[in-house]
């Protein structure tokens, strides 16, 4: 049930021969990849220079890509890379307005990710809901279809996966999320994008297995897994010498 996948340092993080080994090793291993470009409005040109040492192929995705040239977003669309947005990030961090109406243009079909769940949790509806709204608000051009295909059959695609899941197929694995259509905060259902959120998720099926009926998951004991987490957070944080009363913050090694 699990597909393997590297994520890499790529070429803003490490040099580019190293990004060269750490594909090849991917390839070798036929693995698909992920790497995290984040800072093409600093001036950089980072799809460009792996254009150029031959490093594009159709089995990386790129996560973020914010500030990159529109001929970059290109060179993507031409290798069949994929992309994925983080939109909650990208703008909380800083990085600049989430791409996908920039991404669409160009021939790609962003795929949707969160980054970082500490900083903007794991909530994919809501970051439907933020990818739609941003891109609304910038040239009102994205319709809710788009978004869910964001988070289903081209979220498959780029992983990969498109063959087995995605979408309701003959053939396919029966990867299905049942949400409840009564619940008064999405009643008429085509407001899920705008209004979605995870307490309607009423029954999961993965690869036609139940996994979650009537909103509660299905044979997992879930405050024995809340211990363990618990128990797994306080050895982490003795080690490491961090107290867990509030009072700690990071500070600059100089300090």
């Amino acid at each position: 049930m699990v597909t393997m996948a590297l994520g890499l340092r790529g070429p803003e993080m490490t040099t580019m021969d190293t990004v060269a080994e750490d594909l090849q090793l991917a390839a070798d291993l036929g693995l698909r990849t992920s790497v995290h470009i984040e800072s093409g409005g600093a001036g950089g040109r980072p799809i460009a220079e792996l254009l150029e040492h031959g490093l594009l192929s159709d089995t990386t995705t790129f996560v973020h890509a914010n500030g990159i040239g529109d001929d970059e977003l290109r060179m993507l669309a031409h290798a069949g890379s994929s992309v994925s947005i983080s939109p909650d990030v990208e703008l909380k961090m800083g990085f600049g307005w989430p791409e996908t109406g920039r991404m669409l243009a160009a021939g790609l079909r962003p795929t949707l990710s969160i980054d970082d769940c500490p900083s903007a949790g794991g909530d994919m509806f809501a970051t439907m809901r933020t990818a739609y709204a941003v891109q609304r608000g910038l040239d009102g051009s994205l319709r809710s279809r788009d978004v869910l295909e964001f988070a289903t059959v081209d979220g498959a695609r780029a992983c990969g996966l498109a063959a087995r899941t995605g979408s309701i197929t003959p053939g396919k694995d029966a990867d299905v999320i049942l949400l409840r259509a009564d619940d008064l905060t999405v009643f008429p259902a085509g407001t899920i994008v705008a209004a979605g959120h995870p307490g309607l998720v009423d029954t999961v099926l993965v690869a036609g297995r139940v996994v979650k009926r009537d909103g509660r998951l299905v044979d997992v004991d879930l405050p024995a897994l809340q211990t363990r987490l618990v128990e797994s957070r306080n050895r982490i944080a003795a080690a490491a010498g961090i107290p867990l009363d509030g009072t700690w913050h990071p500070r600059p090694e100089s300090e």
